[in-house]
């Protein structure tokens, strides 16, 4: 299970798919396709994609079973879902209307991208859309060919994009210095519960943030299995409550990997 969470933000949490989702990530597929992907797609285009009337329950099931499905959920409620499969194709990933811009696809890719590691696969690939090409890009991704999909008699445009998974590992090493007492006392109450966010991160080879002999002073050392990882958890911290407490504070870090 994975864990990720920010300073009044319920947690995002991504499980293998069930039965009991079917009709929710139904829902979260056709919400995405008819309001998020309307910006770019004809209404033509967007009937002819998503297909309402053609979809049966039992049929969806059976196949985000087949593709190895896993849920993004907020506060128990899906928020958004994903696949790969055994050659490191994902063949959908969705995010429901309401969860845009709250992480829930980066952390859905960030699964992902780990699982295919664990796999030992040296690349993932998808078709994407329009839509989802600028957050592909920002993943890593790159455009192999634009392509033209007929569905239910309709032309479609959509990408070809792969990104390979050669990257190595990825370390921070550095410190954390506060310059007063009071923001040494906002570390230490803030500490525990970060360092265990991030322990439970896909990706997360380890973490540790130590005291030195100087009190307001402590040895920051990360390791991460890639460089989405790496950024999945920047991105997490800089919205968490331990992001917001320590913003001010300085950082004296070296990365090495990216």
């Amino acid at each position: 299970m994975d864990l990720n969470t920010g300073a009044g933000t319920p947690a995002v949490i991504i499980r293998p798919y069930c039965q009991a989702d079917a009709a929710d990530t139904l829902a979260i597929f056709l919400a995405a396709v008819t309001e998020t992907a309307a910006a770019d797609y004809s209404r033509e285009q967007i009937q002819a994609w998503a297909r309402p009337e053609a979809r049966e329950l039992s049929a969806w099931h059976t196949a985000m079973q087949a593709r190895n499905s896993c849920v993004a959920t907020v506060d128990g409620a899906p928020a958004g879902f994903s696949d790969v499969d055994s050659e490191g194709h994902i063949d959908m990933m969705f995010v429901a209307p309401r969860y845009l811009g709250r992480g829930v696809a980066r952390q859905l890719i960030g699964h992902v991208e780990a699982r295919a590691r664990q796999e030992q696969l040296t690349e993932l690939t998808a078709d994407v859309s329009i839509t989802a090409r600028p957050f592909f890009e920002r993943s890593g991704f790159t455009v192999e060919a634009e392509q033209h999909p007929v569905t239910a008699g309709v032309q479609l445009t959509n990408f070809k994009m792969k990104k390979k998974l050669v990257g190595g590992e990825v370390s921070l090493s550095g410190q954390l210095v506060c310059r007063t007492q009071d923001q040494a006392e906002t570390v230490r109450e803030y500490l525990q519960l970060h360092l265990a966010l991030t322990r439970a991160e896909p990706g997360c080879l380890s973490f540790n943030v130590t005291r030195t002999s100087n009190p307001l002073v402590w040895q920051v050392e990360e390791r991460f299995e890639h460089a989405s990882a790496f950024e999945a958890h920047q991105e997490r911290v800089a919205s968490s409550e331990w992001g917001h407490a320590t913003a001010g504070f300085e950082r004296r870090y070296s990365v090495i990997g990216l």
